[in-house]
């Protein structure tokens, strides 16, 4: 009788022991902090268990049966390195551990509605679940099994009804992050409810399909990751307090029921064999960039791969770093010119792969969609020949290719996926039987000078703003495929704000292939629009605010080599190159130098008389232009006849006084202009007669030095 009293009171104080723990453990715990997320998906009657890659997208089948009919609202527990998800079957919260089994926890004060969205903060011990109108639930991971509640934080309506698929915990802040179904980034307060959206990340109608991100994660860098539903997409959400962006990161597996989770304090790196592109990294090279990356397998171009930890981009190639060159499967034996058609051979290893190409024509250091040249073309074992059309609005000089074979057959320049090789190449892209015409010669300037107290007369000093110009034109079968453009600022003797533009009278907008433009100012390549956008007229925009890129040059100057004691070497110079999307005849263009002209920077004061006149200041609807030469659709038209100004339209008079005085000048030589305050005709006299003759053959010379009242031209 004393030993079983004995056995009898082991086995209550077991009993009393265990009680006091929490809940029994769902099989193993998982490793610390595992490095792969786990995709939850419920296809059918069971929930499927995948272990992915992020870094490539590549998964593998952890449990083909959870052991219930559906698993949601999933979170990694880094605090006991358990999984926990809302269990549909037990109709409660649900502990998840290696062997990937879901055990039910006792849960009280339910709501009787499933969890859908769910993660486990990092900092707190708790799960939490989001329920569309009912709101922010948790549930504390640290009290005994017969203590488990769920807690409500916040209302759905508190929170702004916000239309989540998943949700995931910042790895450093503490906060809730999630894009919902309209793409916007969502900041979530854990603590009460508080709910903050941030800007849009992704656009359904930008991307041509829809999405739902069923899962969602986060890597120690603070990185948000999103994979869509319906195609598997994933995307790299960058959470910025100003401005958060997403770019494409690889290619996962697609279900209409995801859930995902992931330990946040780990980080993203590929544990497979990947291949890597070595082009530079402004293609999307490097895993940091999201590069191109393939898993390898037995699928791949030429003879040769080899496999690297992260890309090694140009100049130093993964060829030069292990000395073997895997860039062998592509060979181009007709070279590629500009207009024609060249040849390109492919070897595959298999007969299973597709191949999708681009070529940087434009050489801005991007793959875009218009340089595809291979799309989704399905290899034969061994060499395939292939053809490649150069467009005309392609730049002569080096360039990169990118080439992708995949079993996959729709690809992007950029991202991870399971198979396969990418392959880049520096070709050269040349250009015979194409000519050029210049003006007014392949070395020389132009020099249009403008008065911008138009539509007063002024001081008229022609000095505001001079700008020296030189315009070539491309051109291949008497056809122009692009033109550029080549300036310097000579003087700027204005204290109003002036922008620059050129026109194309006559030119649809439509025909320029605006993405493709290159506008370098003081040798800096710039990102703000060239191209304005109104389909009626081209006008291309060089600077909205001249003063942003010149100096006066010296402290006690106000304006730029206008007056004396104030010069200086420093010309602002810049280029614009705009290519044709289709040639246009030569016929068809407008006579060089096409329609130079001035107009005054959006918001910025531009004189009491104008801002009278039309109850503002003038901003874009303030332009001058050549004499005779009409305005764009932006220009306010009741400034003419105004002040000083004698334009009619009806005649095709713009732009002059009634005497034919202009604001606005061309001179084809490098001109000695008047100084600060002098009037032109004090400078130039003989300028008087040459502009009072219609047919302009009266002083013809009137602007060389010779005809010139040398006390009144500036002189460095």
């Amino acid at each position: 009788m004393k030993k079983i009293y004995l056995r009898l009171m082991l086995l209550s104080l077991l009993v009393g022991y265990l009680s006091g723990m929490p809940r029994a453990l769902a099989g193993e715990q998982f490793d610390n902090c595992p490095h792969q997320a786990f995709l939850i998906q419920s296809p059918d009657a069971v929930p499927i268990s995948y272990g992915v890659d992020l870094a490539t997208g590549s998964y593998s089948v952890l449990s083909a049966d959870m052991g219930t009919t559906k698993i949601n609202a999933v979170g990694f527990n880094n605090h006991d390195n358990y999984l926990y998800g809302w269990d549909y079957a037990a109709a409660t919260l649900a502990q998840i551990g290696s062997d990937h089994q879901s055990l039910a926890l006792n849960v009280t004060d339910l709501i009787g509605k499933p969890f859908y969205v769910g993660d486990v903060s990092v900092f707190d011990n708790a799960w939490y679940g989001y329920r569309s109108g009912y709101g922010l639930y948790r549930i504390a991971l640290t009290t005994p099994s017969s203590a488990l509640t769920l807690e409500k934080v916040a209302s759905s309506q508190y929170m702004g009804n916000p239309k989540l698929t998943d949700m995931a915990f910042h790895p450093s802040d503490g906060y809730i992050y999630a894009v919902d179904n309209d793409g916007f980034l969502l900041k979530i307060d854990a603590s009460n409810g508080d709910t903050i959206q941030l800007n849009q990340v992704l656009n359904e109608q930008a991307l041509g399909f829809n999405f739902v991100f069923g899962a969602q994660y986060f890597d120690v860098n603070g990185h948000l990751y999103i994979s869509n539903n319906g195609n598997g997409y994933l995307y790299r959400v960058t959470v910025n307090a100003q401005v958060s962006t997403a770019i494409f990161f690889a290619y996962g597996p697609s279900s209409n029921s995801n859930d995902g989770a992931r330990c946040a304090l780990a980080g993203i790196e590929s544990r497979e064999q990947v291949d890597f592109g070595d082009a530079p990294d402004s293609y999307g090279t490097s895993l940091a960039s999201a590069g191109a990356r393939h898993v390898i397998t037995g699928l791949y171009l030429g003879d040769v791969i080899d496999a690297e930890a992260d890309s090694y981009v140009h100049p130093l190639s993964d060829d030069a770093s292990d000395g073997s060159n895997d860039d062998d499967g592509i060979a181009f034996p007709t070279g590629f010119e500009i207009a024609q058609q060249s040849v390109i051979i492919v070897k595959s290893s298999t007969d299973q792969g597709y191949l999708n190409a681009w070529i940087d024509w434009d050489q801005d250091g991007q793959f875009e969609a218009d340089e595809q040249v291979v799309q989704s073309s399905l290899m034969s074992q061994g060499d395939n020949l292939m053809n490649i059309a150069v467009p005309s609005w392609a730049n002569a000089g080096d360039t990169w290719a990118r080439f992708r074979l995949s079993s996959l057959s729709q690809l992007l320049p950029i991202g991870g996926v399971s198979d396969g090789e990418v392959e880049d190449y520096l070709v050269t892209v040349t250009e015979p039987g194409v000519s050029s015409v210049h003006y007014p010669s392949a070395s020389t300037y132009t020099t249009f000078a403008y008065e911008d107290l138009y539509p007063e007369q002024g001081d008229f000093d022609m000095n505001d703003v001079m700008m020296n110009v030189k315009f070539t034109e491309y051109l291949l079968n008497n056809q122009v495929i692009r033109i550029k453009m080549e300036g310097k600022l000579a003087a700027m003797g204005a204290s109003y704000h002036n922008g620059f533009a050129i026109g194309l009278v006559d030119i649809d907008n439509s025909k320029i292939k605006s993405d493709s433009i290159r506008l370098i100012i003081n040798g800096v390549a710039q990102t703000s629009a060239v191209l304005e956008n109104n389909p009626n007229e081209t006008v291309l925009i060089v600077s909205r605010d001249l003063w942003s890129i010149a100096q006066a040059g010296e402290t006690s100057c106000y304006y730029f080599r206008t007056e004396l004691g104030c010069g200086t070497s420093s010309r602002p110079s810049w280029s614009l190159t705009v290519p044709f999307i289709e040639p246009v005849d030569k016929a068809q263009m407008p006579d060089l130098p096409y329609d130079p002209f001035i107009f005054a920077q959006g918001g910025s004061y531009h004189g009491d008389f104008l801002a009278s006149l039309l109850g503002n200041q003038p901003g874009r609807a303030f332009e001058v232009h050549l004499k005779n030469k009409g305005p764009t659709t932006s220009f306010a038209s009741q400034i003419f006849g105004q002040g000083d100004d004698a334009s009619n339209p009806a005649l095709a008079r713009y732009f002059q006084s009634s005497k034919g005085l202009p604001w606005a000048l061309e001179i084809p030589t490098n001109w000695k202009h008047p100084k600060e305050t002098v009037n032109l005709l004090e400078a130039y006299p003989q300028f008087v007669g040459f502009s009072a003759d219609p047919t302009g053959q009266t002083n013809r010379l009137w602007y060389q030095q010779t005809h010139a009242n040398p006390a009144a031209i500036y002189q460095d």
